[in-house]
């Protein structure tokens, strides 16, 4: 995946001198990054100390889109839950993804949108994996990919192409995530059927729609997502979606949960209304230490 990142991003080899400032003044790290075999893992702390750079010192772009396959492979490996180890380094990416100094400035556009397929395929594969429609507990897959959603949209603002593909419903998966994801806006969050309530000792509850991932504390989506959001969000529309989605699982384990959340809509239509117009809302404000957002309905 390395390699045809790099490929991609036309950057196969490393810049022949690292010029990169070491935030910690100390660069072996860097060595050590660029030295990285095909299919050897990268040392944590090395990530970590690059991410520091990245953040505080003037960025080399040759170096960042050599490595930036290295940084894209671990979000990738905690976004699918193949691979947890990387998880605190992944948090410190997201506000390096999140600058658009980094998009705008160290990388060309070819690279930018290569970041961003390269980003929507991924989310793609983990809401096409998406299986059952009740869940309880905090490890309940879909807040990986719910969390992900949100955080797409600070980080590049190309969001209604990741969402027009997922709401094709081209993919059993497809169909699930959407009937998850339609709960949290027609359900209070003790009365979801898809997802138990929280309980102190194993957590739960409804994915939350704004939670961001990694360290993204003064941030909100970009404003072609907030726009976008706001054409595609109405009772009608999610209302045909449910129907549709529904209909994709005939058959399927999930149809019963599906056609019951379907028998509910028109009871809960209200409270779907007045959340299409506040969770665009809520998206475009940034967010902050202190300020919990939640739903008025």
């Amino acid at each position: 995946m390395r390699g045809a990142l790099r490929s991609a991003l036309g950057v196969t080899h490393p810049p022949e001198r690292i010029t990169q400032e070491s935030f910690e003044l100390d660069d072996g790290h860097l060595g050590r990054l660029v030295r990285l075999q095909p299919g050897e893992r990268p040392n944590g702390n090395d990530l970590f100390a690059y991410t520091e750079d990245l953040r505080y010192t003037k960025v080399q772009g040759s170096l960042l889109a050599y490595l930036l396959p290295v940084l894209l492979e671990v979000w990738r490996d905690d976004v699918r839950g193949i691979e947890n180890s990387y998880a605190g380094v992944v948090e410190h990416i997201y506000p390096i993804l999140a600058d658009r100094h980094v998009f705008d400035q160290e990388l060309t556009p070819k690279q930018n949108a290569t970041v961003s397929a390269f980003m929507r395929q991924v989310i793609l594969e983990e809401i096409d994996n998406q299986r059952g429609l009740a869940f309880s507990g905090k490890r309940a897959q879909p807040y990986r990919w719910v969390r992900e959603i949100a955080t797409y949209g600070v980080i590049l603002p190309d969001l209604e192409s990741l969402w027009t593909t997922w709401w094709s419903l081209d993919a059993i998966g497809r169909a699930i995530a959407y009937i998850q994801y339609l709960s949290c806006f027609m359900y209070a969050a003790n009365e979801n059927p898809i997802f138990s309530p929280w309980t102190p000792d194993a957590g739960g509850g409804p994915p939350c729609l704004w939670e961001f991932s990694g360290h993204l504390y003064t941030h909100c989506w970009l404003e072609p997502n907030v726009r976008f959001l706001r054409r595609t969000l109405n009772v009608q529309s999610l209302r045909d979606l449910l129907d549709r989605a529904t209909e994709r699982l005939l058959g399927e384990p999930e149809h019963a949960a599906a056609a019951n959340v379907c028998a509910d809509f028109a009871l809960c239509a209200s409270t779907v209304e007045a959340r299409c117009i506040e969770l665009p809302e809520i998206l475009g404000t940034p967010q902050g230490p202190g300020r919990l957002h939640e739903w008025s309905t």
